[in-house]
């Protein structure tokens, strides 16, 4: 039997991943904060934003006065400046040497002992649905460019080797069989349905990785 707590569409489970990282008085970076819903749910009026919609920056101007606006890669952020800096499906409208660039911004303006949480979805039937999708990136991508481990064949240098990942939690979706039986008048389709129904409504679901967060934690030193 699987958890259904990251079974779902949601961002607050994963969002819930950050906010236990934080403590009072820390400096907060949100990349690509959309309409504020990290910010909102972490409950810190003192979290800075990097937006590209100016759209979305006076909409949050409301409610929020750390606010930037900008494109990535460059992040207008002294160095060592924030003990945690989240980005949530950014990455994936991001082509290969943004998201690299854009590494490197993150590490820079990382405090060391900070951490830097990122959300992104994976490859799955749907992905290309949206248009603005470049492309999934594994979360290996971290490991190699960020945390010095299986470094080979690497096409950019490493950024650095000074983070562990201290978390990853995987986004589910569930795998659905037997479309289109369910209004079946065959007996035996009927009764495959019903078997099936019965199992996955007792928590016997089948799932796939859809998405992930991932939690860098940058050495003290």
């Amino acid at each position: 039997m699987i958890t259904s707590f990251f079974l779902t569409n949601n961002r607050l489970p994963f969002f819930d991943i950050a906010k236990k990282l934080l403590s009072q008085n820390d400096k907060i970076l949100d990349i690509g904060p959309g309409n504020g819903n990290f910010a909102s749910y972490i409950n810190r009026k003192d979290t800075y934003f990097f937006e590209g919609n100016p759209i979305s920056v006076n909409l949050l101007k409301k409610s929020y006065k750390n606010l930037y606006l900008g494109q990535l890669p460059l992040l207008p952020f002294q160095d060592n400046y924030f003990n945690l800096i989240h980005m949530s499906h950014v990455i994936e409208h991001l082509t290969p040497q943004v998201v690299y660039e854009t590494l490197k911004e993150m590490d820079r303006c990382c405090i060391n002992g900070g951490v830097i949480v990122i959300s992104a979805p994976l490859l799955w039937e749907g992905f290309y649905d949206d248009l603005s999708h470049v492309k999934p990136y594994n979360p290996k991508i971290f490991f190699k460019y960020m945390c010095g481990i299986d470094m080979g064949n690497l096409s950019r240098d490493a950024i650095s080797d000074k983070y562990s990942v201290e978390q990853i939690s995987y986004r589910l979706r569930e795998k659905k069989y037997f479309y289109g039986i369910k209004s079946s008048k065959n007996i035996i389709l009927k009764m495959t349905y019903n078997i099936y129904d019965f199992l996955r409504k007792s928590g016997m679901k089948k799932t796939f990785k859809s998405g992930y967060t991932i939690v860098l934690r940058k050495a003290s030193n």
